[in-house]
């Protein structure tokens, strides 16, 4: 097994004991920092910095998990396409919010000030929600008040639900890295009176 392959993806601990050997190996493909089981930041070269050319997808492995599902996350998505785009109240886009909670259900974030950091800094994250490398990130303020509006909708719930259910439930068993928070689902169904999914 290669260098580059070995240090692709680290925690927080290895980092710390192995800092000179992963930073060596950033040099030549970019490697992801993981932060209580979550992504949390990405190790690039000068040069890899230099030539994304304000691409945020150069950073990010075609073979991840999340890359290979985002078809049928937009697929979903864009089926819903027309009520969705009926919530003039949000700064947001609806789709964009949507995203973002599948993101904090899918990655365990436990908070949406924790979701706002890793809305800034991580890569994944900008990518799937389609923010660019040098855009800046709406406010804590405004990114609260949008997921709550958003979370006050019956039917956005159920389309997490629909999502999570049919694109996830049969990958979780073999895409270690997602560690869905079911808990956080059923609370969310719960408000508009609807059971969660099972969690297996």
């Amino acid at each position: 097994m290669g260098t580059m392959e070995r240090y692709s993806k680290v925690g927080m601990q290895e980092l710390d004991q192995r800092l000179s050997k992963i930073v060596e190996a950033a040099r030549k493909k970019p490697v992801s920092v993981y932060r209580y089981g979550a992504p949390w930041v990405w190790i690039v070269s000068q040069e890899d910095w230099q030539g994304a050319l304000k691409e945020v997808s150069s950073y990010i492995p075609a073979g991840h998990s999340l890359v290979l599902l985002r078809p049928q996350i937009d697929e979903a998505l864009d089926q819903h396409r027309d009520w969705l785009a009926t919530e003039p109240s949000m700064t947001i886009a609806p789709q964009t919010v949507l995203q973002i909670l599948l993101l904090q259900l899918l990655y365990s974030v436990p908070s949406e000030q924790q979701l706002h950091e890793q809305l800034n800094y991580n890569l994944l994250f900008r990518w799937f929600v389609g923010l660019g490398l040098n855009q800046k990130v709406w406010s804590i303020q405004v990114l609260t008040r949008d997921i709550a509006t958003l979370l006050s909708n019956p039917r956005a719930v159920q389309l997490i639900q629909k999502i999570i259910g049919e694109v996830f439930c049969g990958a979780l068993l073999h895409m270690p890295e997602f560690s869905l928070n079911f808990a956080l689902l059923h609370t969310w169904l719960a408000r508009h009176g609807n059971p969660a999914i099972a969690s297996h």
